[in-house]
């Protein structure tokens, strides 16, 4: 399991995406998803696809994650983008 902070998704991908995820896709806690990140390459290529979640599966793809934890504690890679993320802004899950 790849863990990523939220912090990697951007305000918008969490409130309005990760919703309607069309693959296995959990809320965790407070704040926070398990996603399966073993999704079929299609699913990936999709246009609607925001691009830190593709970002997000090609780094777990390459580590043999299945499945990445997006937590508000989790760490920050460098590879990935990051967003700012306030208390006025931050969603729960």
């Amino acid at each position: 399991m790849l863990v990523l902070s939220t912090e990697h998704m951007s305000p918008d991908t969490a409130q309005n995406w990760m919703p309607l995820c069309p693959w296995a896709c959990f809320e965790k806690a407070d704040f926070g998803w398990f996603m399966y990140a073993a999704v079929d390459v299609g699913i990936i290529r999709a246009n609607d696809l925001p691009a830190e979640i593709h970002a997000a599966i090609d780094v777990a793809k390459r580590e043999n994650c299945e499945w990445i934890m997006w937590d508000c504690d989790g760490p920050c890679i460098d590879e990935l983008p990051q967003f700012a993320w306030d208390h006025e802004t931050q969603v729960p899950a």
